[in-house]
């Protein structure tokens, strides 16, 4: 993260690769729907974040809240 809170795209694919790399560990165990929801949901958001940081490090207007 910088100073105003924003990620980097790189910090944000960092991120998304550890939820996947734990989504994998997870269903190749016994399977926790809760967990698998909120593992999923943090998936989600972090890809919208690596979008909204990829758009910003372009200097792209679309980066909304």
């Amino acid at each position: 993260m910088n100073g105003d809170g924003a990620v980097s795209s790189a910090d944000a694919r960092v991120i998304l690769n550890d939820l996947i790399r734990q989504r994998q560990r997870m269903r190749d165990t016994e399977p926790n729907p809760s967990l698998l929801e909120a593992n999923r949901l943090a998936i989600v958001y972090w890809q919208w974040q690596l979008t909204r940081a990829l758009d910003a490090e372009r200097g792209g207007a679309a980066a909304v809240a």
